[in-house]
């Protein structure tokens, strides 16, 4: 394979044109940065995948990994509006809260029993006037600060903000290969070779990939299947017992999702589809009956304990880490590109993210 230099200079190279990878590009060039975003798209990649749930009151976390993921949901309705000011596009964003429903008492008694503080209980009258289309249900828990994005309409936006930006260039090419010496350098399969200053790996669930890095990634692709029915009777979220429901205001409900180790095979099941059918019908009984409009399957990038892998590597500062962000990818985009930007200019992170360090992960921490 011939290598040849590229021929722009650049900055900060971005690995990886999903949220991520696009989020810190923004973020580094409204910090007056050149840079160069590096990928193309991916079959199976989880921007496009995922259902866009902004859930951590629900999906809930300890310590700093809580608060870091209740600052990243707070932080949406002022990013999708400087969105909507660049580029003229609208990202759905649903601020009706989520709702856990109980369709037994067992369900009814682990909810209330697990109900946090700012949390509301629904009997089941008031359930049915929030929701007329959970009338079958005993009550739930409604988490008013959770919602739900469209991820879709989000990576368009990021796309067209990137685009606009003239101090970003975007590459499709897929990188292979690291390099750290003068500068640090990314060896596309094209033959290309791309140099900076700086470098932000952003590549998801294909991170660890990527050879002549400084350390092993843990990070390895997860499978997502998820449907799509005609047919919106909701105006929020649904968790149910074994998945959820998103409205859409494209007048669809996605459902989801598995979660499968299946390599990067990001096809989807009979047994999987099957699995999702009943979870819909389970929620929203009127789906009985109804083939699903659409099914796809994605890959999540999960790390080794389900949290991001953020901030520089100890023994290459050059290298900034923004992945393994796991199921919380599309909750986590805005607030890790204002992180990533910032660092990459020499300005502290808006939060603290020290515990998302890639260092504890180390043999013995």
């Amino acid at each position: 394979m011939s290598i040849h230099s590229s021929t722009s200079a650049a900055d900060v190279l971005v690995i990886g044109c999903g949220l991520i990878g696009l989020a810190c590009g923004a973020a580094a060039a409204q910090r007056r940065l050149r840079v160069r975003i590096i990928g193309e798209p991916r079959v199976g990649a989880a921007s496009l995948a995922a259902a866009g749930l902004l859930a951590p009151s629900i999906e809930r976390e300890d310590g700093h990994a809580s608060d870091f993921a209740t600052a990243a949901r707070d932080r949406y309705p002022t990013y999708v509006e400087w969105l909507r000011e660049r580029t003229g596009l609208d990202v759905p964003l649903n601020r009706d809260g989520i709702i856990q429903v109980a369709l037994n008492e067992a369900g009814v008694r682990g909810l209330r029993r697990a109900k946090p503080a700012e949390a509301e209980w629904l009997d089941a009258r008031e359930l049915a006037q929030l929701e007329p289309a959970l009338s079958h249900g005993l009550g739930g828990v409604l988490h008013p600060l959770d919602g739900s994005v469209d991820n879709v309409r989000l990576f368009e936006a990021l796309r067209a903000v990137v685009d606009g930006l003239a101090r970003v260039t975007v590459v499709s090419d897929t990188v292979t290969e690291v390099r750290f010496n003068g500068q640090v350098e990314a060896i596309g399969q094209s033959g290309s070779r791309y140099s900076a200053d700086a470098m932000v790996l952003a590549a998801g669930a294909w991170s660890s990939t990527i050879t002549g890095l400084p350390r092993a990634i843990p990070v390895e692709p997860v499978r997502g299947q998820m449907l799509a029915y005609a047919g919106s009777p909701l105006r929020r979220a649904v968790y149910g017992p074994t998945g959820y429901v998103v409205p859409r205001t494209n007048g669809r409900t996605l459902v989801g999702a598995t979660s499968e180790r299946a390599g990067f095979e990001s096809i989807t099941t009979p047994e999987g589809i099957a699995k999702l059918a009943r979870t819909a019908v389970e929620i929203l009984p009127q789906f009985a009956g109804s083939p699903p409009a659409d099914a796809w399957a994605g890959l999540r990038p999960i790390s080794a304990d389900l949290q991001p892998i953020l901030g520089a590597d100890p023994d290459e500062p050059r290298l900034l880490y923004a992945t393994g962000h796991s199921r919380n990818g599309v909750l986590m985009t805005p607030l890790t590109g204002d992180c990533i930007g910032a660092m990459l200019a020499g300005e502290p992170a808006p939060v603290d993210i020290g515990g998302f360090s890639i260092a504890r992960f180390a043999i013995g921490s």
